[in-house]
């Protein structure tokens, strides 16, 4: 009985091995579905809606942006892990998702590393220390000293999780306290900030530069580990004294668990080129982002050592969760 169910299982595997290989051999073969877990208009939309004319072009394939704000995020992921592992269905996703949700929430309603298949990065995102022109410190260290010397604490705002992130890890390497004011956009923080009813916030480059280029909002660092070609004439945290404060927000393409490694390859293929081309790193660097052309096994580990990072920055920080 047990060599008959053997022989069975063995000609099933045989039959279907040719099947699965046929179906990564024809992919696309029909409409490819984005789903990006941010508004219409966001970073992660933009350089998404660019990808997408890309597979276009490339395939012939129709491909569909399908944007799905919503708890940080988890909505989209969920929305992926109900769609079949064939390819199809694919997530434009960031560092919320992906790294630090797991610190951020209670519970969790998937598993990041268990339920999804790293594909390719696309971008790192650095965020940026701004206060407005008539802010008293003109550079970290003036701002460091302030902090330590006032008796009400400095506030900073938050738009994003990543803005949060990188705002406590600086506090937490200055050894300074501040005062959190969360906002539910990047624009309402910036506006308080504009406004003195917050004293800063580290706003993404391409929320922030229209209003740094009007001379509204000035620059003190920034969160990367190199200065932005952008923005040549503004220091990192630690060219300004302050190293191991360097947190950069990301965008990278994953699949549901279970999809052919085929498809997977294809797939990376397709966002890696995309990403080393000339165009897109023109437009990157517009924006103050910088081409992250990653592939699965590299895009893995970055984000398994960037859950690390967060699950540290939640706990020093003392963070609620969700």
């Amino acid at each position: 009985m047990r060599f008959r169910i053997a022989v069975a299982l063995s000609l099933f595997i045989a039959l279907m091995a040719p099947a699965a290989s046929a179906s990564a051999e024809s992919y696309p073969s029909r409409r490819i579905n984005l789903i990006v877990p941010f508004p219409a208009g966001s970073a992660t939309d933009a350089v998404t809606r660019r990808l997408a004319e890309r597979i276009r072009a490339g395939t012939g394939a129709t491909v569909l942006v399908d944007n799905r704000p919503g708890a940080d995020g988890n909505l989209a992921a969920l929305s992926v892990l109900k769609a079949d592992a064939d390819g199809y269905t694919v997530f434009v996703t960031t560092n919320s998702t992906q790294a630090a949700n797991v610190s951020l929430f209670q519970s969790m309603p998937y598993d990041p590393k268990a339920d999804f298949v790293p594909v390719a990065g696309i971008m790192t995102i650095p965020m940026m220390l701004t206060v407005r022109p008539d802010f008293p410190a003109k550079g970290v260290a003036d701002f460091v000293a302030l902090a330590k010397t006032r008796q009400k604490p400095l506030s900073f705002g938050s738009g994003n999780t990543s803005s949060r992130g990188a705002a406590e890890l600086f506090r937490h390497r200055a050894g300074i306290e501040m005062q959190h004011v969360p906002y539910r956009g990047m624009p309402q923080a910036l506006t308080d900030v504009l406004g003195g009813e917050i004293d800063c916030v580290f706003a993404d480059p391409a929320s922030a530069q229209g209003l740094i280029q009007d001379g509204r909002l000035r620059v003190l660092a920034v969160t990367s580990s190199e200065r932005l070609a952008s923005m040549p004439d503004i220091p990192t945290l630690a060219q300004a004294g302050l190293p191991g404060a360097e947190l950069t927000a990301w965008v990278g393409v994953f699949v549901r668990a279970g999809t052919s490694p085929e498809i997977v390859a294809k797939l990376s293929q397709a966002v890696l080129a995309f990403v080393n081309d000339e165009d897109t790193a023109a437009y990157l660097q517009s924006v103050g982002a910088k081409p992250f052309p990653a592939g699965p096994g590299e895009l893995k580990s970055f984000e398994e050592a960037d859950t690390r990072r967060w699950a540290e920055i939640v706990e020093f920080a003392k963070i609620e969760r969700k």
